[in-house]
């Protein structure tokens, strides 16, 4: 056995199966390691980058919104085209976003919960543009909508800030899923 084992054969074709099959798995799996992580960081980039410009936006429509109140104010036509070309973008950025989880985690729940969270941020922007009495009941129904879509509990009647927080926090936890699941590379 022990001559068997020093034949230069043996150890030649030992060390053609160690390069030809070991080595190359070894390496296969360090790159889809890397292209797994590559594509992670990438989609939590754009989901981070595209919620904020838009939350932001939103944002700025609410203080404006705020400021005016007494007297009111209307809005300029500037500020519309703004706030409007926000909502132009968000609605891009997410349906992009929203197909690469699809692609890339098709067995996970991230992209339903993305849908349902787009929809979400999406009736956030709308509050901006509801009339004072109608309000509550708006954000009533977004409560709602957050409660049972993306399982968070709000109280009721929820307030504007509490629901600002669950969709940051919302925001979080998809990108936590999305570091958290397996890629799918094929």
């Amino acid at each position: 056995m022990d001559s068997l084992l020093r034949h230069p054969l043996t150890l030649l074709i030992i060390g053609a199966i160690l390069s030809g099959l070991i080595i190359p798995f070894i390496t296969r799996n360090w790159q889809n390691r890397q292209k797994s992580l590559e594509i992670k960081t990438t989609l939590v980039s754009e989901i981070s980058e595209s919620v904020m410009e838009f939350f932001m936006s939103i944002q700025f429509a609410h203080l404006r919104k705020e400021i005016r109140r007494t007297p009111p104010v209307p809005v300029t036509p500037q500020e519309q085209a703004e706030f409007d070309q926000a909502y132009k973008a968000w609605e891009i950025k997410s349906a992009v976003i929203g197909t690469k989880l699809q692609a890339y985690f098709p067995s996970a729940s991230i992209p339903k919960t993305w849908t349902a969270f787009a929809d979400v941020l999406t009736r956030f922007y709308a509050l901006e543009g509801i009339a004072e009495p109608q309000l509550p009941d708006s954000m009533s129904s977004l409560a709602k909508q957050v409660s049972a879509a993306l399982s968070y509990d709000l109280p009721e009647p929820a307030t504007y800030m509490q629901l600002r927080e669950a969709v940051l926090q919302c925001k979080s936890d998809i990108i936590c899923a999305v570091l958290q699941a397996k890629v799918s590379l094929s």
